[in-house]
């Protein structure tokens, strides 16, 4: 049976292409949590959050070209999310910026004037350290722009430039899809300061496309990754430039969700210390995309390697070293961070499950953390 559309106005037939679409295995299990459902939301949640108002990018952009010191405060994952800005300020707009936590911030205040411009991110809007922070700023005559995923907030409210990420209601304590959502508006952000922020939407949306896929491709397999580590006691996320934020947002889902230690670092830190802890079938994830790091990421991974350790591979080029390959789609170098955080969302979910812990709600934690 065929399917005709017509223009109501003129009665005329219009003819449309027709496009196959994919039904993802994993909607089948999604009575189960609301964080895999935000995870597989993320095709979507993506693309809005890359379509922002471009006069707003470009007069945030100005504000934070003009600014002496440009500091991005946050806490948690976003300020992951704070870490990739500010490797794409640096990368792009050629702007050098700091990421301080949120808590900390404090003990910097005496830096902050009028010649400064704030970046907060807070999925929330609400999180305690950041208003506090922001609020002292705002005292010294700093000029405040925040990405928040909840436009009515307090953060919204007392900043100069507000950016929503649109992603909807996020439900699950862990965020994923704000955190994706945080990264397409610090990348529009990032290419406003050169004039090619539509140009970074294009890309954005074709790779929200790529994500939809990811999903669906690698659940088995990253099922099976599950299985492998859901009772080591320790694991080791690598990565170098901008994948070292993807490492260690990588690790904090995992310690988050599954309960057992995980920790991010740069890659050329492990031989300073953290390689005496590798031993034989310790799990090292390498966040290792075929960019501007990948030689030397390989590198430190092959101390990891020479010292016995479970190698995780989280590339687009499959290497002899990896003892377990994570496939990544091929991206423009610089935006390697949104594909390459899925996997390592899936990951923490479904070893979580497979300990038989509640994802949703880790123990201890709240989806907004509004006390000091």
């Amino acid at each position: 049976m065929g399917i005709k559309i017509y223009n109501t106005k003129t009665g005329k037939e219009i003819k449309k292409n027709t496009e196959r679409v994919r039904v993802c295995e994993a909607l089948g299990s999604l009575e189960g949590h609301y964080m895999l459902k935000e995870i597989i939301e993320q095709q979507e949640t993506i693309k809005k959050a890359a379509d922002q108002d471009e006069g707003k990018l470009i007069e945030a952009a100005m504000d934070i070209l003009r600014a002496k010191n440009v500091v991005f405060i946050a806490c948690g994952t976003a300020r992951y999310a704070a870490i990739v800005g500010r490797y794409l300020f640096s990368k792009v707009a050629g702007k050098f910026s700091e990421v301080i936590m949120a808590h900390e911030f404090q003990y910097f205040i005496d830096s902050v004037d009028s010649n400064t411009a704030i970046i907060a991110v807070s999925q929330s809007g609400e999180t305690a350290d950041v208003l506090e922070g922001v609020m002292k700023a705002r005292e010294k005559g700093a000029k405040l722009i925040s990405i928040v995923n909840v436009p009515t907030s307090t953060l919204a409210r007392i900043s100069d430039r507000v950016f929503d990420t649109n992603c909807g209601p996020e439900v699950a304590v862990a965020s994923t899809k704000a955190f994706t959502g945080q990264l397409a508006v610090l990348y529009r952000l990032a290419f406003a300061t050169i004039n090619r922020s539509y140009d970074a939407k294009i890309e954005l949306e074709d790779i929200a496309s790529k994500v939809g896929l990811m999903v669906c491709d690698l659940k088995e397999q990253i099922e099976e990754l599950a299985q492998i580590i859901k009772d080591k006691d320790d694991l080791y996320y690598l990565g170098r430039g901008i994948d070292f934020a993807i490492a260690s947002e990588g690790a904090l889902k995992l310690k988050e969700l599954s309960y057992q230690h995980a920790e991010g670092m740069p890659a050329g830190e492990l031989k300073h210390g953290t390689l005496s802890l590798i031993s034989k079938g310790t799990p090292v994830v390498a966040i290792a995309p075929m960019d501007y790091a990948f030689e030397e990421t390989l590198n430190n991974v092959h101390e990891a390697k020479a010292r016995g350790a479970f190698i995780i591979g989280v590339s687009d080029v499959k290497k002899s070293m990896f003892d377990f390959w994570i496939p990544l789609p091929t991206v423009k170098e610089i935006f390697y961070p949104i594909v390459a955080v899925i996997p390592l969302q899936m990951l923490a979910y479904y070893t979580a499950v497979a300990r038989g812990n509640n994802p949703d709600k880790p123990r201890n934690l709240a989806k907004s953390v509004t006390v000091k």
